[in-house]
């Protein structure tokens, strides 16, 4: 049966445990819809029945389990109570889904709570290798950037900035910030998400080498990922000096604006037209469209072209000896067993520039 709150309208004990589980998912839901996270209702759907089914284990203990009193002993009795209502093995794929879910729920609700976050789910996913390793295994190949590629790409995207040896003049705003985007995919190791949600004020000049020359990113944090700083490669962040020029010069919006909610958005580092964030589509074929005329897509790219520049910003991150813990904090990652992926084609990976 799918889960709704009515189902335990009823229920005995404080209602405001339930209130607070149904309040935690409910936030998640909305940061990662909003973040373009979650676009299927079937698997909106799906989500919502793991934590119906979590929440009605949780508050038919007596004493309930409240999501700040959570063990990971509490965990391993309601797996072992789904095991035995469904009378199957959970598969670790499945498992791993779940705890998941309830680590980001957890996420949130310390977010909007200002608490120190419950790390049960994360530890317990931690303590157990096929578990933790199941999502790992049935990714798909990593898919990067070769050395002379990313070559190429850096060459292509840094000839717009001033001082270029062989300058090349962009005809639009939009087409400088496509080629700003598709640097700090590269040069930063952003997701899609994460450089359209971008304001204005996440570049970082102070305390820099270069005068004038963004250094790092602080990029804000969402349902799933707290905030964090990224640097940025010296190139890439010549190329986003030009852009900030660029976007001041051509007028782009520098205030917030009306959200349509009540609440306000914006500005953003790169927006689509008249300021609004950038749409993911139109991101998307932005960045397929750099790639294309740069010389280095693949038509048979499985991951997406910025996906592809943040494999290659980790494997060169890596290849210079950055420490793991580094790179994966930087791009956002809190499972280090998900870098494991990188090390599997390292060895053989030759550094770019």
């Amino acid at each position: 049966m799918p889960y709704t709150p009515d189902l335990f309208a009823a229920a005995d004990g404080s209602p405001s445990v339930l209130h607070s589980f149904d309040r935690a998912f409910e936030s998640w839901k909305s940061a990662a819809v909003a973040a373009d996270r979650l676009q299927r209702d079937s698997t909106l759907q799906v989500y919502a029945d793991m934590w119906g089914a979590f929440t009605e284990w949780c508050v038919g203990q007596s004493p309930q389990v409240t999501l700040e009193a959570l063990t990971e002993q509490d965990l391993e009795h309601f797996l072992e109570f789904r095991r035995a209502k469904k009378n199957i093995e959970l598969s670790p794929r499945y498992t791993w889904r779940l705890l998941s879910l309830v680590d980001r729920v957890l996420t949130r609700h310390a977010f909007d709570t200002q608490q120190p976050k419950n790390e049960s789910a994360a530890e317990y996913i931690k303590h157990s290798d096929d578990i933790r390793r199941a999502n790992i295994s049935e990714r798909p190949a990593l898919d990067y950037l070769d050395a002379d590629q990313a070559r190429r790409l850096v060459t292509y995207v840094s000839a717009v900035r001033p001082g270029a040896g062989e300058r090349r003049l962009v005809s639009s705003w939009q087409e400088l910030r496509n080629l700003t985007a598709a640097a700090m995919h590269l040069g930063a190791g952003l997701t899609p998400g994460d450089l359209r949600e971008l304001p204005l004020t996440a570049p970082v000049v102070a305390g820099g080498r270069w005068k004038g020359v963004p250094w790092k990113l602080k990029v804000p944090g969402n349902g799933n990922r707290p905030a964090r700083e990224t640097p940025i490669a010296p190139w890439a962040g010549q190329v986003l000096r030009h852009w900030l020029t660029a976007r001041a010069d051509a007028g782009l919006r520098t205030t917030p604006h009306p959200d349509g909610k009540g609440g306000s958005i914006g500005p953003f580092l790169f927006p689509g037209r008249s300021g609004q964030q950038w749409g993911k589509m139109a991101h998307y074929e932005a960045i397929k469209q750099v790639m294309e005329s740069s010389g280095v897509d693949d038509p048979d790219s499985g991951s997406g072209g910025a996906f592809r520049l943040r494999h290659t910003f980790a494997l060169r991150q890596l290849r210079r000896k950055r420490s793991v813990e580094d790179v994966a904090r930087w791009m956002g990652i809190a499972n280090l067993e998900e870098m494991d992926r990188y090390r599997g084609v390292l060895e053989g990976y030759e550094e770019a520039a």
